[in-house]
């Protein structure tokens, strides 16, 4: 389970300081800012847990749009940060935005935190064979604030006694049947969650906004799915299937915010992941109108058995160097 996250809000915002405050706790940031970089001089307030700091850290360089974080050496020594994920530099340590938001033990619950041994087992497959898949258990996976919503971001694993219900109202729900096309009963859908959740190739993923239950993710190694060739598929690439189940939390503000975090989360997941690819229908005008603005990319359109889809790539360098988190 994830340490609860913070609501952190930012009372006020200076050239020299940022003073930030969650339920009964308060901090202030002291720092310079230069052409990219941000010189975080000093932090007074409550003690900081990890994440607790990294939060802080994270809302400052939205706040402040810097490409670059440095710590003076003396703060750096009393915070419970990581270092290998930090470089050394002349006045104490530096992290780069890209790199930042590719630190896995802030975004991830730690039973994931481990990388899957690189083991290769025979597959039918493009090569013949592919790595061995880790096990993605139950609960809670990744949790994020996201100040444009002042909404917490989260993932869970989807199961069949909590969430079948759910999934059987959204699937049947004409705007969700009309692209998915799996308006079933129950017993059918209750089905197809055991069988994506048995298939060591697919993980079926519930989205949260503040605890509220709103979209179905299956996320999927597309070395091994029937995208394989139509993309050619290298063996980290990981693809993705989504449908927003409640129609309140539609609209391009929503949807950008939290379709951002939903990236870096599938990034996160295996630090080797380079790519990431979908296969919408052709004519999902709406998911595609979005996607250019959150890192991904049309790629080309190509015919499935079962519909004409729209291939759609997203590169990890791509995202974490040019998308705002």
């Amino acid at each position: 389970m994830l340490q609860s996250i913070f609501k952190i809000n930012i009372d006020s915002v200076s050239d020299t300081s940022a003073d930030f405050s969650a339920a009964r706790q308060a901090w202030q940031i002291q720092f310079q800012r230069g052409a990219d970089t941000l010189y975080i001089h000093r932090v007074s307030g409550d003690d900081l847990s990890f994440r607790q700091w990294h939060q802080l850290l994270d809302r400052l360089c939205s706040a402040t749009a810097v490409e670059q974080l440095q710590l003076a050496a003396e703060l750096a020594a009393s915070l419970p940060i990581h270092r290998p994920h930090w470089q050394p530099c002349a006045k104490g340590l530096q992290i780069s935005r890209q790199a930042f938001y590719q630190i896995r033990e802030v975004w991830l619950a730690p039973a994931l935190w481990p990388s899957m041994p690189l083991s290769y087992v025979a597959a039918d497959c493009p090569g013949g064979r592919h790595p061995l898949r880790p096990h993605i258990g139950d609960g809670l996976l990744f949790e994020k604030y996201l100040p444009e919503l002042q909404a917490v971001f989260s993932l869970r694993r989807a199961e069949v006694e909590r969430d079948g219900e759910l999934f059987h109202r959204w699937q049947n729900d004409p705007r969700v049947a009309q692209f998915w096309e799996e308006a079933r009963s129950r017993e059918e859908l209750d089905q197809y969650l055991c069988d994506c959740r048995a298939d060591p190739h697919s993980e079926p993923l519930i989205a949260y906004l503040d605890g509220v239950a709103f979209a179905y993710v299956q996320i999927y190694w597309a070395k091994e799915d029937r995208i394989a060739p139509y993309c050619d598929a290298d063996d980290f690439d990981l693809g993705l299937h989504l449908l927003v189940g409640e129609p309140r939390f539609l609209g391009s503000k929503r949807t950008g915010a939290w379709l951002k975090a939903m990236t870096q989360c599938l990034f996160l997941l295996d630090p080797r992941t380079r790519r990431l690819v979908g296969e919408p229908r052709a004519d999902n005008h709406r998911l595609l109108r979005h996607l250019p603005q959150l890192g991904w990319e049309f790629v080309k359109e190509f015919d499935f058995p079962h519909k004409r889809a729209a291939l759609v790539s997203c590169e990890r360098e791509r995202f974490f160097r040019e998308i705002r988190l």
